[in-house]
C-alpha cells in the first residue's frame, strides 16, 4: 500500500455518502473518514492517501489536498469480502489474486472489476440492484438462444456492459460523460478478455444512439435529474418488447421517475436502504 503522506478533503451532500464510499474504494476504503455534522445535510470526506493519488482526486473531484503526518496513524482493517454474488449467475471480484485463484471454480460467471476511479464495483446499492435486474431481464433472452443487445448509459467502470457480455449479449455499447470512465471500462474489458463491448465518451443529454440502433435491454444508473432530462432518448433506444433498467434513484423519487417514463410498463422495483432500481418494459 502506498505511504500515507497527504489528506484529500471534500464537502458533499449526505445523500451521496455511500456513492462516495464506493467511488473512493480504490484508494483504500479503510483510509476514508466521513465526518457528519449535527443538523446538517453535508458531510466531509477525509481520505488519507499518497501525494499522487491526492493530486488525481483533486483534479477529478475538486476538494483540497494537504500534507499529512502519518506517524502513529494506522487505518482500520478493511471489511471488503470477495466475491459479490448476483442471483447465482455472476461473481464480481475486486481482488485480482482471488479472481485468478477462483475464476475456474464456483457457481456463476466470474468478472473482475478492480476498485478504481470510476463508479461501479458492484457493491453499492444502485449497481448491485442493476446487476440483479440485468440477470433477471437477460434470462429469457439467453433461453431463446438468439443474439441480444444492451446499451449502458453512464457506464462507470463498465460493470453492467461487461456483465451483459458475460451473460451472452453480442452487441454491447456503454457510454459515459467522464473520459476516465470510458478508459477504465475499456481496460476492464481487456482485463476480462471480453472483446464485444464498445465504450464511447458521450453526454446522454445530447447524445443519440448511432444510426437506428435500438437495444433489447437499456440500463441507466444515473442521477434522477439526468434520467428525467434524457427520458425521450432513453425510451427511443429500447426495442419494442425490450427492457429498461433505471437506478441512481432515491426511493423517494421513484414515483416521479415512474411518471416520467409512464409510456413504459412498470415491471418491478428493488429497494435497498434509500435507493431504488426500477425495471420497465416497452410495449411491443
Amino acid at each position: 500500500m502506498p505511504s500515507i503522506t497527504h489528506l484529500w478533503t471534500r464537502i458533499s451532500s449526505v445523500k451521496w455518502e455511500d456513492a462516495w464510499v464506493e467511488r473512493l474504494r480504490f484508494a483504500g476504503e479503510q483510509n476514508l473518514v466521513i465526518k457528519k455534522f449535527p443538523a446538517s445535510r453535508s458531510i466531509r470526506l477525509d481520505l488519507y492517501t499518497d501525494a499522487s493519488t491526492g493530486k488525481k482526486l483533486k483534479k477529478a473531484f475538486g476538494g483540497t489536498v494537504r500534507p499529512f503526518d502519518a506517524a502513529g496513524w494506522q487505518p482500520p482493517a478493511s471489511k471488503i469480502t470477495d466475491p459479490l454474488r448476483i442471483a447465482g449467475e455472476l461473481r464480481i471480484y475486486r481482488d485480482k489474486d482471488l479472481f485468478k485463484k477462483e475464476r475456474s471454480s464456483g457457481k456463476g460467471a466470474p468478472l473482475l472489476i478492480p476498485s478504481g476511479m470510476a463508479f461501479g464495483t458492484g457493491d453499492h446499492a444502485t449497481t448491485a440492484r442493476c446487476l440483479q435486474l440485468l440477470v433477471e431481464a437477460a434470462a429469457p433472452l439467453r433461453a431463446s438462444k438468439e443474439a441480444w443487445s444492451l446499451l449502458d448509459l453512464g457506464c462507470g467502470s463498465g460493470i453492467l456492459a461487461l456483465a451483459a457480455e458475460t451473460l451472452g449479449a453480442r452487441k454491447i455499447l456503454g457510454c459515459d460523460f467522464d473520459e476516465a470512465c470510458v478508459r477504465i471500462s475499456k481496460e476492464n474489458a481487456r482485463l476480462n478478455k471480453l472483446p464485444l463491448a464498445s465504450f464511447v465518451k458521450a453526454d446522454v443529454l445530447k447524445w443519440k444512439p448511432p444510426g437506428t440502433s435500438i437495444y433489447d435491454i437499456v440500463t441507466a444508473n444515473l442521477y434522477s435529474t439526468i434520467l428525467t432530462a434524457a427520458a425521450t432518448m432513453i425510451i427511443n433506444s429500447i426495442k419494442p418488447g425490450g427492457i429498461l433498467i433505471l437506478s441512481g434513484i432515491l426511493a423517494v423519487e421513484e414515483n416521479a421517475i415512474l411518471k416520467t417514463f409512464s409510456t413504459l410498463r412498470h415491471v418491478k422495483t428493488l429497494k435497498r436502504g434509500k435507493w431504488a432500481a426500477v425495471m420497465m418494459g416497452r410495449r411491443g
